[in-house]
């Protein structure tokens, strides 16, 4: 064969191999492939597991979803746990060099995209002016802090303004019922033997209880939504009746009137209270009425007072001695009209509703002290 004709053949066949090439190596690709699992969120792949790490992903799923379980009550039936965010798990076929390692997989499903922020507190700060500050509210606050004491903050004290955000975010469904006390009454009797400073309880009254069943749904372990789904009475209350001077103390009266002040409701009542969420206890030693700012507060009955001016966490505070070991304070004010050593009578204005020191908001804080002891508010006005 002449030598030109060889040169023509040589090309020709290695024109031939190299067209071949590519399906030759669709060919070797298809046998290496294996088995694998992509993980897709919202229609992205995320990454590849191989078949025989798929159980130790699905137990890395499950202990990421369950780590925002920490916090919950004990008692709380958990509903359902799930991902914010589409989550799939999808069967393929995949080359080894596309297939991610292990610890690529956690790296992603743990990853943050904002982490959060924290501050501390310092002297003077109150909830009601660090949700100023920061631009949130008292209830995000209290949403994102569930085991601080809004009324006892301290400065050093850590508080959650921001919470951190989880590249994959974490639903959580629960339901929790938890015992709530149901406030008494007070039925006055007037009587001639006693001045009007002075009072004689001749049945405490006694609070109610009531079983409330709650649907709390959370984001990534904070409260996203609370809903009321039952209330059950378990205790009906029993009224006090209490003996008054007829030169009277003041009290209750209207939906509004509650002697020391004109409120919008109470708040927070005496005592012991559970939260919906943690289900631990915390004790409130006075009564909270929620209260416009600069509504005036008013004096319990005659008495001297013995502290105006701050103090601590009750913020601007006077507290009136009314003489028979029986004492009033009044706290969270934005104004004080008396000064120590001052005489008082009953219904003279002595401030103004403010929300200063460790306060959640405008609201009169109204605590009763008996012999050093404090006592259900409830049971004098």
């Amino acid at each position: 064969m002449p030598q030109k004709k060889r040169v023509f053949l040589l090309i020709a066949i290695v024109a031939a191999i190299l067209a071949a090439l590519p399906g030759l190596k669709i060919i070797a690709d298809a046998l290496r492939k294996e088995i694998a699992y992509q993980f897709v969120v919202d229609d992205r792949i995320w990454f590849t597991v191989s078949q025989k790490e798929k159980a130790a992903l699905d137990r890395m799923l499950d202990e990421y979803q369950r780590q925002y379980l920490a916090n919950i009550d004990k008692h709380a039936v958990i509903k359902k746990i799930d991902f914010a965010q589409k989550v799939e798990l999808i069967e393929v076929k995949a080359l080894p060099e596309n297939i991610d390692t292990l610890a690529t997989a956690k790296a992603k499903i743990y990853a943050v995209e904002d982490e959060a922020v924290v501050i501390e507190v310092k002297k003077g700060d109150n909830l009601w002016n660090l949700a100023k500050e920061h631009k949130v509210t008292v209830g995000d606050l209290e949403i994102l802090n569930p085991d601080a004491d809004p009324h006892k903050i301290f400065p050093g004290d850590k508080l959650v303004v921001k919470p951190f955000n989880p590249a994959l975010d974490v639903i959580i469904e629960l339901e929790n019922t938890v015992v709530e006390s149901i406030p008494f009454k007070n039925e006055y009797r007037k009587v001639n033997n006693l001045f009007r400073h002075q009072q004689r309880i001749l049945r405490k009254g006694i609070e109610g209880e009531k079983e409330v069943s709650y649907h709390i749904t959370l984001r990534n372990g904070y409260q996203k939504s609370l809903q009321i789904i039952n209330e059950k009475t378990l205790k009906e209350p029993v009224n006090a009746i209490v003996e008054i001077g007829t030169r009277t103390t003041v009290f209750r009266g209207g939906r509004i009137n509650y002697g020391v002040v004109h409120g919008k409701r109470i708040s927070s009542l005496y005592g012991y209270r559970i939260h919906p969420i943690t289900g631990k206890r915390r004790f409130h030693e006075g009564l909270d009425i929620a209260a416009n700012h600069g509504n005036g507060v008013y004096a319990y009955t005659d008495g001297k007072v013995v502290e105006a001016g701050w103090n601590g966490g009750y913020g601007n505070c006077i507290l009136i001695d009314h003489g028979n070991g029986l004492k009033t304070r009044y706290a969270h004010l934005s104004r004080l009209y008396v000064q120590v050593g001052q005489r008082v009578k009953t219904g003279q204005r002595i401030g103004a509703v403010g929300s200063t020191g460790n306060s959640t908001g405008p609201h009169l804080h109204f605590e009763v002290i008996k012999n050093g002891r404090t006592q259900n508010p409830l049971n004098y006005l």
